[in-house]
């Protein structure tokens, strides 16, 4: 069975040193991977996964289009691209359509590095078209490792956005709420929401890590690393070694991601391998 990493980030090659460096200062963390796409790709061929999805963000409105004209440029496997709008993005409908009409699959959001919440008005309009489009949004939610909480993705804003757009195809990333997921277990386990796992293992304990999948619905749940924050071996090695039954561990490996985002077994993507 494939195996496949829906939470990852690259930066442009002149830049992903300091980036990553800077970013890394910010979080208090040394990340394991360098930032580039060749460096990433290094990472998911040792770890033996097989394609992975890169989650882009503006932080200001004029970044939008450069970044998601390499998102529609880049979008090839083995590595995939989400698009990204900015809360202050003036037409996103329009934005959202291209990016729709160049075969994203969809957008990342980050309510902290993009300073919003979720019920402003001034997302309504990227809500409702992502409901309208069938465009997946993932988004971060929870604490950010390096901003001071409160923050603005809590699981129950999560729920409640659900509840205003019942059609959303949310991904609440890092387990639904990083570091606070005895709120997720109140708000978000058994809603219509996808959760990843990036940068939950080590900081939630396995046993609870299995039973809110199970309790949440394993055909919601994705393997995701957050590289380069994160190795994505050491992230594959956690999830095998829980007591999942084959099928289950296929289906947050491939199966629920292939079906969310659209993907084609590796074999027919069209695409450079590793």
């Amino acid at each position: 069975m494939p195996i496949f990493d829906s939470h990852v980030h690259i930066f442009p090659d002149a830049i992903a040193a300091r980036v990553v460096a800077e970013l890394g200062a910010k979080a208090g963390i040394t990340a394991p991977g360098d930032g580039p796409r060749t460096g990433l790709l290094e990472q998911l061929r040792r770890a033996g996964i097989d394609g992975a999805l890169n989650c882009p963000i503006a932080t200001r409105p004029e970044q939008v289009a450069g970044i998601n004209a390499k998102a529609v440029a880049g979008n090839r496997w083995p590595l995939l691209s989400l698009g990204t709008v900015h809360p202050d993005t003036p037409d996103p409908e329009q934005v959202l359509e291209a990016l729709r009409a160049g075969g994203v699959a969809g957008i990342k959001l980050h309510p902290e590095y993009q300073a919003f919440d979720l019920d402003e008005p001034r997302l309504a309009a990227t809500w409702r078209a992502c409901e309208r489009l069938g465009l997946v949004v993932v988004m971060h939610a929870g604490e950010d490792i390096g901003f001071e909480p409160p923050c603005h993705a809590s699981p129950a804003a999560i729920r409640a956005l659900l509840s205003t757009y019942p059609r959303l195809k949310l991904v609440a990333a890092h387990f639904g709420g990083w570091r606070q997921w005895d709120e997720v277990r109140r708000h978000l386990l058994g809603a219509p929401v996808w959760f990843d796992l990036a940068f939950t293992f080590g900081y939630l304990p396995d046993a609870e890590v299995v039973e809110m999948i199970r309790r949440h619905g394993v055909e919601r749940v994705l393997f995701g690393s957050d590289a380069p924050w994160s190795d994505p071996a050491l992230g594959l090695a956690a999830l095998r070694r829980l007591p999942f039954t084959p099928a289950e561990r296929d289906a947050i490996l491939w199966d629920n991601a292939a079906a969310l985002f659209g993907l084609k077994p590796p074999g027919d993507q069209l695409g450079t391998p590793f």
